[in-house]
């Protein structure tokens, strides 16, 4: 009888950064087997009222569009912290929305790696 394991929730994780420093942002992703990345190039429009309050002075962004498991996003955003200083303003943003609905175990696959037999 093959045993079913416990599929955990997902997040998917928006890191904005400041273009050219996404280097260092997708070697810590990749460090911590956050498997499914995008890259996004952004150019904003706000007014700098919004950017200002923001704390954002590059109008020129590194968007990364990321599946992370929900238990995880604690530990990923006190990493942000220490690593990209994003506490410090300008140096990122960093947010979540549920992934609620995935269509089948293929895609529950590429977005986590998941690479075992369920």
């Amino acid at each position: 009888m093959t045993r079913i394991k416990e599929v955990k929730p997902l997040k998917l994780m928006f890191t904005i950064i400041d273009r050219g420093k996404g280097k260092k942002l997708l070697s810590y992703y990749k460090s911590q087997n956050i498997n499914y990345t995008i890259l996004c190039f952004g150019k904003g429009t706000a007014s700098s009222d919004i950017l200002d309050y923001l704390g954002l002075n590059e109008s020129e962004k590194d968007v990364f569009i990321s599946a992370v498991y929900a238990d995880d996003v604690p530990k990923i955003f006190a990493q942000l912290k220490e690593k990209m200083e994003f506490h410090k303003a300008g140096n990122g943003i960093a947010f979540t929305i549920s992934l609620d609905s995935i269509g089948g175990m293929s895609s529950f696959r590429a977005l986590t790696g998941w690479e075992e037999e369920i």
